[in-house]
């Protein structure tokens, strides 16, 4: 995919990178660098503020909370950021059902076998983490460069904490981050190369009631937009995939390929839509 292209989008949702204090001006002035968007300090932000109908919809803020994404019209819609930190992510590793959980049981985790797992739409990482906690080893692709900057600092500010107990750090060494698109990399990728699971998370339409209730997840909807190349990456990563393919949907949508998924794995909500290339062995490190 055409890098200028993403620019020109990040440009187009999002108005600058604001600043809240001069101690945050460096990291912000490299993210402003990055997405070749204004910088400006927090000052700047309120006078800009009455003038909101000019802007773009959102913008980039750097504070407290590491770097954020914000919404100029909605003051209940609360900052998009990445935080592995955070109570959810908190409680899922202590809550969630370790290798029991979907998510690992859909990627293969046992207490013997991590697979080297390669997440072609990692988003905000919340699935690559959970993966990392319980062993695996993961690279991650993100092609939105928005998307991908608050990730960036979500895993810098993890890779120096320790919570809970937990070495933050020590589990963010199993992460790997690569700004790219999806199906660029596969094309490119050798087959000595080959991931153990590759793992596809597209972007999903909410239903009116959720969008509703989930403004922050609505809003990163809005950002990213629909992955409309996501039937076409899977079928080139059926292609690279050692032993599985592995696909997050909404219980409502359809399968992304005509081909019938060899196992598929319920919930509430969301489904795994599993592609066999080969069984996982019992013993398997990443």
């Amino acid at each position: 995919m055409d890098e200028p292209l993403f620019e020109t989008s990040a440009r187009k949702m999002v108005s600058y990178v604001m600043y809240e204090h001069e101690v945050f001006r460096g990291k912000a002035s490299n993210t402003a660098s990055h997405l070749k968007l204004p910088l400006i300090s927090s000052v700047s932000d309120m006078t800009l503020k009455g003038h909101a109908q000019h802007l773009s919809k959102y913008y980039l803020h750097y504070g407290a909370l590491g770097l954020s994404l914000r919404c100029h019209s909605s003051l209940k819609q609360g900052p998009i950021y990445c935080n592995f930190d955070s109570k959810q992510i908190i409680y899922r590793r202590k809550y969630g059902g370790g290798n029991g959980q979907a998510l690992a049981k859909a990627v293969g985790v046992t207490n013997e076998c991590k697979p080297k797992v390669l997440d072609l739409t990692a988003g905000l990482g919340i699935d690559s983490f959970i993966l990392a906690t319980l062993g695996c080893k993961i690279l991650m692709l993100e092609r939105n460069p928005i998307v991908y900057e608050l990730l960036c600092d979500g895993l810098a500010r993890a890779s120096e904490m320790t919570s809970d107990t937990v070495d933050l750090a020590h589990i963010t060494e199993r992460l790997k981050l690569n700004k790219i698109d999806a199906f660029d990399y596969l094309a490119k990728l050798v087959p000595e190369n080959k991931f153990d699971v590759i793992y596809l998370d597209p972007m999903f339409e909410l239903p009116a009631k959720v969008a509703k209730a989930k403004k922050e997840m609505h809003a990163l909807q809005n950002l990213v937009g629909a992955d409309s190349d996501a039937s076409k990456v899977l079928r080139i990563a059926m292609r690279h995939a050692r032993y599985r393919t592995v696909v997050k949907r909404s219980n409502k949508s359809p399968g992304l390929t005509n081909q019938k998924p060899d196992v598929v794995l319920g919930g509430k909500s969301t489904r795994y839509d599993i592609y066999i290339n080969r069984r996982l062995p019992p013993k398997l490190k990443s």
